[in-house]
């Protein structure tokens, strides 16, 4: 009798279906531990795919312009830059030297600007570039190795011997060298080689050539406008036909923009 009393008193206190509300945070945290031993399981924020890298775009074309590498621009801040002057602006998306992806600069008379980190004189040789053009063709090149007829390069077998001068000074907006030899000095012909590598050859040194090579002409949309080369030999003055310099030896112009501090003539002597 006794025994049954205390089953049905369990059943009034605990009617079968009640529900227990919880009348504070811990007894909910009891609660729930009651169902999830192991605890609440949490559903782990989705991992966001990892970011690929980016791989810089590759080909096996030969790049078919002119390329200018300048050692230091003022855009740069010292550091190298890659003019294209053949082309126009926005026709170049991407250009790498040796890896290193170049930023885009401020165009020069309309060509497109490239420009590196470091000093161009830091970079190995020959320089490697990817070049990817706005319609999406990707070309490569490299240093030394001619694209066209009229590409600049460094001569090796056309001349013996070679001499590097320091810039003198700065001159009607151009950087200027003093040579101490006249141009006969140097033999009937000598290429002069500026540290942007732009380059200009001389077919008679004895004579005044000025911006067009062969011509010798001044002529303001040539590609080395502001190039001078005077012999130091005849009388001095300031007309095409004066040779005279009053050191009585070249006297030579970097074009017009150029920031070499250096040159380099090429040539084979008398």
């Amino acid at each position: 009798m006794f025994r049954l009393a205390l089953v049905l008193a369990l059943l009034w206190a605990v009617p079968s279906g009640a529900v227990t509300i919880p009348q504070s945070l811990n007894e909910c945290n009891a609660l729930c531990a009651q169902y999830f031993p192991g605890g609440v399981p949490v559903t782990p924020p989705a991992t966001p795919p990892a970011t690929p890298p980016v791989t810089p775009p590759s080909g096996n074309k030969t790049f078919p312009h002119p390329i200018t590498f300048e050692r230091e621009t003022t855009q740069g801040n010292g550091a190298a830059g890659i003019l294209f002057r053949t082309l126009q602006a926005g026709s170049i998306t991407y250009v790498s030297v040796n890896g290193e992806v170049a930023r885009l600069g401020a165009s020069y008379k309309g060509a497109p600007v490239f420009l590196l980190t470091k000093s161009g004189d830091q970079y190995a040789r020959p320089l490697s570039f990817v070049i990817k053009m706005a319609d999406g063709v990707t070309y490569t090149a490299k240093s030394g190795v001619a694209s066209t007829p009229t590409d600049p390069t460094t001569p090796t077998t056309e001349y013996k011997y070679k001499k590097t001068y320091d810039r003198f000074n700065v001159a009607n907006d151009r950087n200027a060298w003093r040579i101490p030899e006249s141009g006969p000095w140097f033999g009937k012909q000598a290429k002069v080689v500026f540290a942007s590598g732009k380059s200009f050859t001389v077919y008679d040194t004895s004579k005044n050539c000025r911006d067009q090579e062969k011509l010798c002409s001044r002529n303001s949309k040539a590609d080395m406008y502001g190039f001078v080369w005077k012999s130091g030999l005849g009388p001095n003055g300031t007309g095409d036909s004066n040779t005279g310099t009053s050191h009585h030896g070249v006297y030579i112009h970097e074009p017009f923009g150029g920031t070499s501090k250096e040159l380099t003539i090429y040539y084979n002597g008398k």
